[in-house]
């Protein structure tokens, strides 16, 4: 039996009718006739209902999309906060070790100011820098070092020092021979510039500890 179809009015056979809407009308469809061809239904230009519950799912799905998304957000900054940014200032030592150029060796150093010399086996010498430091396994009897163009002023500052050709500091403490003070930094007793001179020394902590590679030395004395 023909039917009449309601979009176009065209008479169609009962066979054909499902294809002619497909063909003809697929965009118009309402609901029910959506349903009829295998479409499925999202709504009409003909008078059919929107499919609320359909785009309410589709709403809440992008919001819980944008959800994670800000989540994952917090989190990759999160972990750049604690990570990647440290609280430790970049060195300012005029001269840079190169971590990737390695070495092994060894000296010694002596630091004193006014009546007091340092003791590098104290916990907070011990190991600090990937560059240079000192090894509770020697007793921190010499200095290590491990990369190349390593300098004075470089490794006083990983011990939490600082020093120049005519100051030195150390804590709260500070020696300056503007004021009056004097101080000294030598290796094997020749003057030296720190923020210029690069250590050099032996590969056996054995030689090193019987005097062998570089012995430095800073002495600092409160003036008057």
């Amino acid at each position: 039996m023909p039917t009449q179809c309601s979009y176009c009015a065209a008479t169609v056979s009962d066979d054909e009718y499902e294809d002619h809407l497909l063909r003809a009308h697929a965009d118009d469809l309402s609901r029910i006739d959506q349903r009829r061809v295998g479409l499925e239904p999202t709504g009409s230009a003909s008078g059919g209902h929107t499919n609320t519950n359909s785009s309410t799912l589709r709403i809440r799905t992008l919001a819980v999309y944008a959800s994670v998304g800000l989540v994952l957000l917090l989190v990759a900054v999160g972990y750049g906060l604690i990570f990647l940014d440290t609280d430790d200032p970049a060195s300012a030592a005029a001269v840079q070790p190169d971590p990737t150029a390695q070495i092994h060796e060894h000296g010694q150093v002596t630091v004193q100011y006014d009546d007091t010399v340092v003791d590098f086996n104290e916990p907070q010498y011990i190991e600090a820098d990937e560059c240079f430091h000192f090894h509770a396994t020697d007793d921190a009897t010499v200095w290590h070092a491990h990369c190349e163009d390593v300098t004075i002023e470089y490794a006083l500052e990983t011990l939490g020092m600082e020093t120049t050709e005519d100051r030195f500091v150390i804590g709260e403490q500070e020696f300056d021979e503007a004021d009056g003070d004097a101080v000294s930094v030598t290796v094997d007793g020749v003057e030296v510039d720190p923020s210029a001179y690069v250590l050099q020394g032996v590969g056996p902590v054995a030689d090193a500890q019987e005097g062998a590679g570089d012995n430095v030395e800073i002495v600092a004395e409160s003036g008057g």
